[in-house]
């Protein structure tokens, strides 16, 4: 189970019906199956390293975590959408 389980209220988990996955409110859940469950419609392009996310809130939280920079410390027009 993963970290977040255990910052949520158990009586307050939302678990994806296509993988199992439990997430801390319906937001999440949401947003989840959007990333995760969703037909492929656009790419998000890391500028930086290449790397390849199916939503621009992946991508933002991949470039804050891997590579340190902060939203407006890149120019998003660089952002390649594919």
């Amino acid at each position: 189970m993963s970290n977040t389980v255990y910052r949520c209220s158990p009586k307050k988990l939302f678990s994806c019906q296509l993988c199992g996955k439990v997430l801390c409110s319906k937001a999440s859940l949401k947003r989840h199956i959007a990333d995760k469950h969703a037909e492929r419609q656009e790419e998000y392009r890391c500028i930086i390293c290449e790397r390849v996310y199916c939503s621009r809130n992946s991508l933002m939280t991949h470039i804050y975590t891997y590579h340190k920079s902060r939203p407006g410390e890149l120019d998003m027009k660089d952002v390649k959408f594919f």
